[in-house]
């Protein structure tokens, strides 16, 4: 194989090119296998409005072809979920052959608790977050006739599923900037402030309604996750001061002298 360090740049589209190319192919597979079970899938999806309204009768179609589209998009969003662990994997083998053994160590489960939490996101929106949302747009629907089209009941759902699938990203992606160096415990924590504005800002984005208590039952578990990438941050960082602490007593920087006469131990302190 070709020695990844000595690949030029256009080697690197072509490598990239032929993982997006394989990704592509493979999720076409899951959402053809989708399609074909789109009705079961759109009736397992549609579940937290039918248990909230007590009826299965709930959804009109504005145009002959509605139905359809709304299957396929089921299916299609369906299937970009399920589909999220063979993107990972291959953004892993892209990336894999450029990081030292050491890297890869780390690498491989940050790969993995990626496509877990991102799938982990969209699971605890299905079954908390979205149905309370739902279920209070609802109460403003009480006394109406309420008959709704299918492609506008799962672009919000969809909207809330990704949403909070994305979300629970952020601690890995704290966890990933402290291991690189580019933020600390104690800075994410000083910058709480400013992270509460900025989530309730994306907060207001997913949701439907200006509502302030929606709006707060949607940035809440995100706050947590903040904390928690925070949390990720400290134990790093804790890992890395010991790792340095190993390394300079393992060291005989009280005599050994590097090229200029300074003791190693003291350039390694610096």
């Amino acid at each position: 194989m070709t020695d990844p360090n000595e690949m030029g740049f256009f080697d690197h589209l072509e490598e990239l090119r032929n993982r997006l190319i394989k990704s592509v192919g493979l999720w076409l597979i899951v959402f053809v296998i989708c399609f074909i079970y789109a009705k079961p899938i759109f009736a397992w999806l549609a579940e937290p409005l039918v248990e909230i309204s007590k009826s299965e009768h709930l959804f009109a179609a504005t145009r002959f072809e509605e139905p359809f589209l709304a299957n396929m998009r089921a299916a299609f969003w369906t299937s970009l979920i399920l589909s999220s662990l063979i993107f990972f994997y291959h953004f892993w083998g892209f990336v894999a052959p450029a990081l030292t053994k050491e890297e890869k160590w780390f690498a491989i489960p940050f790969i993995i608790f990626m496509a877990l939490f991102f799938i982990a996101g969209c699971w605890f929106s299905f079954e908390y977050v979205f149905p309370y949302a739902l279920s209070y747009l609802m109460e403003w629907n009480a006394g109406e006739l309420n008959a709704f089209t299918r492609s506008s009941y799962l672009h919000m759902l969809f909207l809330f599923v990704m949403g909070m699938g994305v979300s629970f990203e952020l601690p890995l992606v704290l966890l990933f900037l402290a291991k690189v160096g580019l933020v600390t415990s104690g800075f994410l924590l000083d910058k709480f402030r400013y992270a509460v504005v900025i989530i309730f800002i994306a907060a207001a984005i997913i949701t439907p309604t200006p509502d302030p208590f929606m709006q707060t039952f949607l940035a809440a578990p995100i706050l947590l996750l903040y904390l928690l990438g925070t949390g990720l941050a400290w134990l790093v960082q804790k890992k890395d001061e010991e790792e340095f602490e190993a390394m300079v007593q393992g060291a005989d920087g009280d005599s050994a002298e590097d090229q200029d006469g300074t003791p190693i131990s003291e350039d390694w302190q610096k």
